[in-house]
C-alpha cells in the first residue's frame, strides 16, 4: 500500500506564509514541539496507522478578522492503516491548563457566529468582472474609455441582471474547512477546524482526536498533541 505523501499542500502553503508575513495580531494556536517551541512545519503524532499533524498557520480567508470570533486551527489528518476512518468533528476535544473544554464548531455554525441567519449586502464583497463592462457591449469605437465598473456604479449595466460580483461571506470558510466523513486507506485530509473563543483560555492546551471506525463506531486511537498561544 502507497503510504500517503506528507508534502504540504497549496492551502498548508498559503497558511504558513499568511502565519509568516503575520507581524502581529490575535493569538492563535499552534502545535509545540516536545522542547516547548512552535516549530515552523507543524508537529505530528501517530497511532494505529492514523496521524495527526497540527500547523502553525494564520487563517488565510474572508474574513481576515474572524480569529477574533472563533479559533481556527489547521489540522491534516491521514489514514496510512487498512480501512477507512471516520471523522466527525465531536470526536476531537480541546481542553486547557484548567479543563476547561472547547467546543468545535461547525462551518455553518461559525458563519452564523458571524453574519447571523441572512448576511447583509453590505458583507458582500465586490470583485472585478470586465465582461459586464460596455466595452465587450458595445466595442471599441462605440465605448472608448475605460470603466472599471458595474451595475450600479456604471449606467449601462443592464438593470435587471444578476450581480456577478456577490461573494458569499461565509465562502472561504466553507472552503477551507475540514469536512467530515470517510477518509479512505492511503489518503489524507485537511482543513480548518473552528473551536470556540479558545484563545481566552490559559494555555498550553491538549488536542485530543479520537477516531472511529465508520461501521462500527468503535475507537481505533486517541491521538494527542499539545498546543500553546503566539502573537
Amino acid at each position: 500500500m502507497q503510504r500517503p505523501s506528507l508534502s504540504l499542500s497549496p492551502l498548508v502553503l498559503s497558511s504558513l506564509l499568511a502565519a509568516g508575513l503575520a507581524a502581529c495580531g490575535t493569538p492563535r494556536l499552534v502545535p509545540l514541539a516536545p522542547v516547548g517551541e512552535a516549530p515552523q512545519e507543524g508537529v505530528a503524532v501517530r497511532a494505529s496507522g492514523l496521524a495527526l499533524t497540527s500547523v502553525p498557520a494564520d487563517w488565510p480567508g474572508y474574513p481576515g478578522d474572524l480569529p477574533r470570533s472563533v479559533t481556527p486551527l489547521l489540522l491534516v489528518l491521514a489514514n496510512e492503516a487498512g480501512a477507512p476512518v471516520l471523522v466527525r468533528f465531536e470526536d476531537f476535544l480541546l481542553l486547557d491548563s484548567g479543563d476547561r473544554e472547547y467546543r468545535v464548531l461547525s462551518p455553518l455554525e461559525v458563519v452564523t457566529v458571524l453574519y447571523g441567519s441572512a448576511p447583509s449586502r453590505s458583507d458582500i464583497l465586490p470583485a472585478f468582472h470586465l465582461h459586464r463592462h460596455p466595452f465587450f457591449f458595445h466595442g471599441l469605437l462605440s465605448d472608448p474609455f475605460f470603466y472599471p465598473y458595474s451595475y450600479p456604479y456604471h449606467p449601462y449595466y443592464p438593470y435587471d441582471a444578476p450581480a456577478p460580483y456577490a461573494w458569499p461571506p461565509g465562502r472561504d470558510i466553507l472552503r477551507l474547512a475540514l469536512r467530515e466523513g470517510r477518509v479512505l486507506p492511503g489518503h489524507r485530509v485537511e482543513g480548518f477546524l473552528f473551536f470556540q473563543h479558545a484563545t481566552a483560555g490559559t494555555g498550553p492546551f491538549t488536542l485530543s482526536w479520537i477516531p472511529r471506525d465508520p461501521e462500527t463506531g468503535q475507537v481505533l486511537a486517541t491521538l494527542s498533541l499539545p498546543l500553546g498561544l503566539r502573537t
